[in-house]
């Protein structure tokens, strides 16, 4: 049985831990450590670059469109709300008829002065947004490089259309653009002519840069292929300059009578026997005795035939997404006047 001294013993020593609990300084909590934001920054829109793409596989235009003539159309016909309406233009992606169209149709049009109202709703020019196109031809060339150029591109700015076409057809859409572009009154011309119809062919070299230092251009005879520059002057072999002088002969026949060439104006008799008699078609495979028959298989063999191929229209719908920004929560003008253009 304990003691009463024992019991005060225990007592004594009780309040003693007592005391120096409360003697003893708290501890502090550790310090919490700032916490670092790890998350990736977020990058400005990326810029398409298209500089490293054969110039004969890519075409570059412009559209440009009245928003106004848009929002009438959502909100007064389609009874939409401006809300809605405004967030369907930021969606918006024009069909492959509205880019390739020669005579735009409303709410597209040509913009031939900056401030020039809307021809169709007289809307002024804050109401005007323009769309930025680059169509890529497919091919060996520019498969690769597309592909890459469109994983990067962000979705919410630019968009991709495809447009199935065949490999006569693209060539016959050369062309007819490569005709615009020349001007067959210079004496110039044909040179600019083998200069793009070159890179067309052989993309990989650099043509721009060899044709500056370049006076002319001729028939090799000692190549079997290829070409080679020499004093100056550019020489092709048999077949491939055989093949630039029907190039020729295409570009300019409708310009004149008879196609213009390096050696000088055809008509299409003269330029059948000029190629029967150098080689050519037998080269190419074109047996017939008949020159517009022997025209029609020469197109297919040059064009590629009707093999497959197809357009890739790139389109930077940047503008646009500012502009319908910048009139969010006004509405539309009332149309003024309809004219055609």
């Amino acid at each position: 049985m304990a003691t009463k001294k024992t019991v005060a013993k225990k007592l004594a020593k009780k309040a003693v831990r007592k005391s120096a609990a409360k003697k003893a300084p708290a501890k502090k909590a550790p310090a919490k450590k700032a916490i670092r934001n790890t998350a990736p920054k977020k990058k400005a829109a990326a810029e398409a670059d298209f500089g490293a793409f054969p110039p004969e596989a890519i075409k570059e235009f412009d559209r440009d469109l009245c928003l106004a003539c848009v929002l009438d159309v959502f909100t007064r016909v389609l009874k939409l709300a401006p809300k809605t309406a405004q967030n369907e233009v930021k969606r918006y992606t024009p069909t492959i008829e509205e880019l390739s169209a020669e005579v735009p149709a409303r709410p597209f049009f040509h913009l031939k002065d900056e401030a020039a109202p809307c021809p169709f709703c007289g809307a002024a020019a804050k109401w005007h947004a323009r769309i930025r196109v680059h169509r890529i031809e497919s091919g060996k060339a520019t498969d690769a490089m597309r592909r890459e150029l469109i994983k990067s591109l962000p979705e919410t700015r630019y968009s991709v259309v495809e447009e199935k076409s065949t490999r006569q057809a693209a060539l016959f859409d050369w062309l007819e653009g490569i005709s615009k572009f020349l001007d067959l009154e210079s004496p110039r011309w044909l040179m600019d002519l083998s200069m793009h119809y070159l890179s067309r062919k052989e993309p990989k070299e650099d043509w721009a840069i060899l044709f500056a230092g370049i006076s002319m251009v001729r028939r090799s005879r000692r190549l079997e292929s290829g070409w080679e520059v020499e004093g100056g002057r550019l020489f092709l072999a048999p077949m491939v300059f055989d093949e630039l002088i029907l190039v020729q002969y295409l570009v300019s026949r409708s310009h004149h009578s008879g196609g213009t060439t390096f050696e000088g104006r055809y008509t299409l008799a003269e330029l059948f026997a000029r190629l029967r008699n150098s080689g050519y078609l037998r080269h190419v495979g074109v047996t017939t005795g008949n020159a517009s028959d022997a025209f029609e298989q020469l197109l297919a063999v040059l064009g590629g035939g009707e093999g497959s191929m197809r357009f890739y229209y790139v389109i930077d719908r940047g503008e646009l997404l500012e502009h319908v920004k910048k009139l969010e929560g006004l509405k539309p003008p009332k149309a003024k006047r309809m004219v055609t253009q």
